[in-house]
């Protein structure tokens, strides 16, 4: 939860009334049906593997790593209000503060309270690709491309990442959306979404932990050899496409559902002695040398291990 300072609305707006624009933001707002905007821009550095960190209220967020030192923050306001000067008073108040220090830059969309604040902000902001990256917004999607992504977390919307690096551990998690990460070069990733589907494509990572409780799980790539992945859903269904260069042991089962592989499972007993067993809902044994974990789990819905 994003607590924004408590501050009284007549001293609110005595502030706003006093103070000229902010620094590298617009000194104008523009009006259109209903709504008032005003933009936001600021370009600072950000030195070798530095970090960037953003917190969001309401509004879509957008980072793409680039070339060069520079990170470029560009914002637009917003706020929807039928009487235009009520709209511009509210625009006022919505504050975004940028911090650097020791090689960090933050970025923070502060609004009064109320919590359902009628305005919103939406960043479109490039880093240097070695950047740290963490963002969260509560009501938003989010979208990177080519970053080293640390965290991404949003309550209300979709998390979409492309192309990235990771150097150690990458979360991408929502309440409410979906989760999408293509490409993705790292050594553990975890992903998670409680209401949406959850879909990884071409993933090169030792550890991967999926977990998802209303929706569907859908995995095309190849593992790695020792790579561990773990793909839990609740009430969807889990689909792997996979490429067979490597080989893997698999425990999957469903309580509801059906459970299917295209690859021929090894059936005998594995170095502890256990026997490998294939049922409608279950799967255990191996796949090849068996040098990757694979480990599924659905309560109602079916489990699909298919060749790509």
């Amino acid at each position: 939860m994003i607590r924004a300072p408590r501050l009284l609305p007549t001293v609110v707006l005595a502030l706003v009334a006093s103070a000229g624009p902010a620094a590298g933001q617009s000194p104008s707002a523009s009006i259109g049906a209903g709504e008032v905007t005003d933009r936001f821009s600021k370009t600072t550095r950000l030195e070798a593997n530095g970090t960037f960190d953003l917190t969001n209220v309401t509004g879509n967020v957008v980072v793409t790593g680039g070339a060069g030192r520079d990170v470029v923050i560009e914002a637009i306001k917003r706020v929807q209000r039928p009487n235009p000067n009520a709209a511009r008073n509210l625009l006022q108040m919505i504050d975004i503060q940028v911090t650097e220090q020791a090689n960090r830059i933050e970025v923070r969309t502060v609004v009064p309270r109320p919590r359902n604040f009628p305005g919103s902000v939406d960043y479109t902001i490039t880093v240097p690709q070695d950047a740290g990256v963490t963002l969260r917004t509560v009501s938003g999607n989010i979208r990177a491309a080519n970053v080293r992504g640390e965290l991404f977390k949003s309550v209300s919307g979709d998390i979409e990442y492309n192309d990235g690096a990771a150097g150690d551990v990458v979360t991408a998690s929502t309440v409410s959306g979906n989760v999408t990460v293509r490409g993705l070069k790292g050594r553990t990733a975890q992903l998670g979404t409680v209401t949406g589907n959850v879909r990884i494509e071409d993933l090169q990572a030792d550890r991967l932990a999926v977990r998802a409780v209303n929706g569907n799980i859908d995995y095309a790539g190849d593992v790695a050899r020792s790579g561990r992945y773990e793909f839990i859903t609740h009430s969807g269904d889990i689909h792997l496409m996979l490429s067979g260069a490597t080989g893997f042991e698999i425990q999957a089962n469903s309580f509801s559902g059906n459970v299917r592989s295209d690859f021929p499972i090894n059936r005998s007993a594995d170095a502890e002695g256990r026997r490998a067993s294939v049922t409608p809902r279950g799967i255990r044994g191996a796949v090849g040398d068996a040098s990757a974990m694979l480990v599924l789990r659905a309560f109602s819905g079916n489990i699909t291990i298919a060749r790509r």
